[in-house]
């Protein structure tokens, strides 16, 4: 009893220090319950995974999520311990068997897990219950949030006894650090540090040069067919650059800076000032004595960075792909005329301002090409020989080659109709023998065809026509046409007056039919489920409705290794200037102001948020780089709209840290100058 007594006091006398620590724990709490809840909710599980690719999700990413608390607590566990070693060096000392100085850890830690197991259970209900309202009303699932409750009773019983196994790691954690120590190590342990390492010039710069050869090989991708990405194989390759990456940042951090850091002292007017002549020194010293820490973080922050960006483009990238392919808010094949009155009645029945809506029906017709070096949308492709009706004898022969043509005059319509204004200005008429080549995704090598003749085949007359742009502006839909040649209306009154094969679509286009699932669903079922029926915002919804659950799971991750991070990053900067506070006092005595004062501390705590988040910087621009290129397809081609969202995350990121940076400043600067 005696011993709890002690942890109450201990807690209270050093709540102001410990209130940080409990508020991450319960942050980390938070998330793990919330996802937890989320993982359990049945009534949105069933709305959202029809196959169990979520459920099995949940299962992968709770392992994660278990591993990276145990991870983070313990982490945080031990910072504090190095924090009171004297103190419980004093209780050895005073009679006290290191089994009680256990127990007093063991409950102080339960107490503390308690206040955050109760904060992060009711914080993860409130994100749990908006999560879930959030995916009801961007999913149109039609959830009522009555069925769901405020606390689930199995969410709570599971984070319950997950924090029973952390405090039980950390208890074994702390025994193993407490029996193994000596009463003298323990009570000048606060005084240690990690093993210093010494720097040299050759492990400096083969760092350095790891670091750039990783780079190298992330560019390299850019090369295409040629790259030894494609050559050798993506993973091979992928594991390469990433040992290259992790060994270069390890050898940099350990080393390179360090050796930086002291040829710098050579130039005395730099260094010889009132903060660098104390700054320099501390960094070096931190440098060395710190940088396994250093190094975690750096790799952390590189983690955060590369998962925010990669998921960030993953959700913008697809969506902003769908106006190639549907450009169109609603498009189909027409197989009989009356399709096309029956589809506009039923547009009719969804909204009263017909004049808003656009009817726009394209002929595309199938004009033969006598070259052999068309572009692969014009030759990709098979076509089934259904001669025979025994399946075994089916055959796939290759379609021939050939353009799929529309007329300048639809092309323009169909800009008009889907509102594409932009494009419109920079649009000019065609002379009688140009065209404008319509690609499915820009040339590996950032060619283009411009310039180049095709010969057409009218009525076994060859007519050249001469590319006058290139562009990735298709109108028709991927779906009804995976490249479309644009030709002049005098070519292409040429072509419609011979027997060519054609094609006949409509376009359906206007404000008021946008985002109308109904009207969607009605159109497919006269269709018969076509799969010609292409529509714009429905393809943006079954996007959003596949993919929100993935977003949704990594955006937990995300969350963890934000708090992780600006959480180490906070602590460690506490504890080194908490331990050298001495010395802050002797520069105060020397006559140094408080101004000064906290100008060398900002400095002093800067390089250990602004080298770990510039060296994540450039790990995630070069990940994203990879995996941008290899694993998407490249449907906009170079434009830097693209990259806007990883732009966003950055920036995002960049702001947390800052928050982390000046709470960071302003404790530390509480501590020393505090009288």
């Amino acid at each position: 009893m005696n011993i709890f007594y002690m942890a109450i006091k201990n807690l209270k006398k050093n709540l102001s220090f410990y209130s940080l620590y409990m508020l991450s724990v319960s942050f980390v709490i938070t998330v793990f319950f919330a996802f937890t809840s989320f993982s359990v909710n049945k009534v949105i599980l069933e709305k959202i995974s029809t196959d169990g690719r979520v459920e099995s999700m949940c299962n992968v990413i709770s392992i994660f999520l278990m591993v990276f608390v145990i991870f983070y607590m313990t982490y945080s566990n031990r910072f504090f311990l190095r924090r009171r070693t004297k103190e419980l060096g004093i209780y050895t000392l005073l009679g006290y068997r290191k089994f009680t100085v256990l127990s007093l850890l063991t409950f102080e830690n339960i107490l503390t897990c308690i206040g955050a197991l109760i904060v992060g259970l009711i914080l993860g209900a409130l994100v749990h219950k908006g999560i879930v309202f959030g995916i009801n009303a961007l999913l149109n699932l039609s959830i009522d949030n009555s069925q769901i409750p405020f606390f689930n009773m199995s969410a709570i019983s599971k984070t319950t006894l997950f924090i029973v196994l952390v405090v039980l790691v950390i208890a074994i954690s702390n025994a193993k650090f407490i029996f193994k120590t000596s009463l003298i190590k323990l009570v000048r342990y606060e005084k240690s540090a990690e093993k210093k390492l010494k720097f040299r010039k050759i492990p400096a710069f083969i760092g350095f040069i790891l670091i750039l050869s990783g780079y190298c090989l992330a560019l390299d991708i850019l090369r295409g067919t040629k790259s030894v990405w494609i050559c050798i194989g993506f993973y091979q390759i992928g594991l390469i650059t990433m040992i290259l990456i992790v060994v270069g940042t390890i050898l940099f951090i350990s080393s390179f800076l360090p050796y930086i850091m002291q040829h710098s002292k050579k130039n005395k007017k730099a260094f010889y000032t009132d903060i660098k002549i104390i700054t320099t020194p501390n960094f070096i010293y931190r440098i060395r004595s710190n940088s396994k820490t250093l190094i975690m973080l750096t790799l952390l922050c590189a983690a955060t960075l590369t998962v925010s960006s990669v998921m960030a483009l993953s959700l913008y990238y697809p969506i902003a792909s769908v106006s190639r392919i549907a450009p169109s808010e609603i498009e189909f094949r027409v197989e009989r005329n009356k399709q096309i009155e029956d589809v506009k009645q039923i547009v009719s029945q969804y909204t009263s301002n017909t004049d808003d809506v656009t009817f726009t029906q394209t002929d595309i017709y199938k004009v033969k090409s006598s070259t052999k070096d068309l572009p692969i949308e014009y030759t990709i492709g098979t076509s089934r020989n259904d001669l025979s009706n025994n399946s075994s004898l089916k055959k796939f022969i290759p379609r021939e080659a050939g353009f799929e043509c529309i007329s300048f005059s639809d092309y323009y319509t169909l800009l008009k109709g889907q509102n594409r204004t932009k494009l419109l200005k920079q649009l000019t008429p065609l002379r009688d023998n140009e065209c404008i080549l319509v690609k499915y995704q820009p040339n590996n090598d950032g060619s283009s065809e411009n310039g180049m003749i095709y010969p057409l085949l009218i009525n076994d007359t060859k007519t050249p026509i001469i590319v006058k742009e290139t562009s990735l502006n298709n109108t028709i839909s991927f779906g009804n046409s995976v490249g479309t040649l644009v030709v002049s209306d005098s070519i292409y009154k040429k072509i419609a007056q011979n027997k060519l094969p054609v094609t006949s679509i409509v376009s359906i286009n206007g404000k008021s039919i946008k985002n109308n699932e109904n009207l969607y669903s009605d159109i497919s079922d006269y269709l018969n489920k076509s799969p010609y029926l292409q529509g714009h915002s429905h393809r943006i919804n079954d996007l959003l409705s596949i993919n929100s659950s993935t977003f949704l799971l990594i955006g937990f991750l995300v969350v963890l290794f934000f708090i992780a991070v600006g959480s180490i990053l906070y602590f460690n900067n506490i504890s080194a200037v908490s331990d050298s506070k001495s010395d802050y006092d002797i520069l105060q005595k020397m006559g140094y102001t408080n101004v000064q004062i906290k100008k060398i501390i900002k400095k002093q705590v800067l390089p250990f948020f602004n080298i770990p988040f510039l060296l994540g910087i450039l790990d995630c621009v070069f990940a994203t780089l990879v995996y941008k290129t290899a694993l998407m397809q490249n449907l906009l081609g170079s434009s830097f709209s693209q990259y806007i969202p990883v732009i966003i995350a950055i920036f995002l990121t960049a702001i947390v840290y800052l928050i982390y940076y000046i709470l960071t400043t302003k404790t530390c600067c509480k501590i020393v100058l505090k009288k």
